[in-house]
């Protein structure tokens, strides 16, 4: 990883970098004076997300708002866990519920249009399950324990468990253990 100092008054000190591996960033010595724009502008190369409105990255992505998202789906995940864990090791993140719902909005995403088929998004919740347990201790204070889940989202098929929910309707659900197994969910990563 590339690390670097700026300064308060915009002069980068003790900079490491190199333009092959960061694409559009550019390189700066020691003592180099670089305005609050530059600066930002550099920033936001680093994240992948180029001022010009483009998103680089491989697997490919797409602009969805002011976030980068893959273009195309990553084959199902056994857990919630492993997804968390492949889209952080590509400097990388799930997607939150609304970001999934203004990718799919945008239409241009591959696997979003397929009823039935789910992708797990970045959502935790504890489960108030018949195993949950509230407690009292201090006084006016709750404690809730229960099952920790994990959401996922995509196009209902309306058959089977989302029999309730028509057909291509966004659908959300977090009833998933994070580390249980499913192979029909799913996933891709964001910036």
């Amino acid at each position: 990883m590339n690390k670097f100092l700026i300064s308060a008054s915009g002069v980068a000190m003790a900079l490491v970098m190199s333009s092959t591996a960061l694409g559009a960033v550019t390189i700066f010595t020691p003592s180099t004076t670089i305005s609050s724009t530059d600066m930002n502008t550099n920033f936001a190369n680093l994240n992948g997300n180029l001022t010009d409105g483009t998103c680089v990255g491989t697997p490919a992505m797409t602009r969805v708002g002011p976030t980068c998202v893959e273009t195309a789906r990553r084959a199902a995940s056994s857990t919630w866990s492993a997804a968390v864990n492949t889209c952080r090791t590509a400097g990388r993140r799930l997607l939150t519920p609304g970001e999934y719902i203004a990718a799919k909005n945008l239409g241009t995403l591959t696997g979003m249009a397929t009823n039935g088929e789910l992708e797990w998004v970045d959502s935790v919740f504890t489960n108030g399950s018949e195993a949950a347990s509230i407690t009292e201790t201090p006084p006016n204070q709750i404690n809730m324990a229960g099952r920790l889940t994990v959401g996922y989202m995509g196009p209902s098929d309306a058959i089977g468990l989302f029999a309730s929910v028509p057909a291509g309707e966004i659908l959300f659900a977090a009833n998933a253990a994070y580390d249980a197994g499913f192979s029909f969910i799913f996933f891709r990563c964001a910036r």
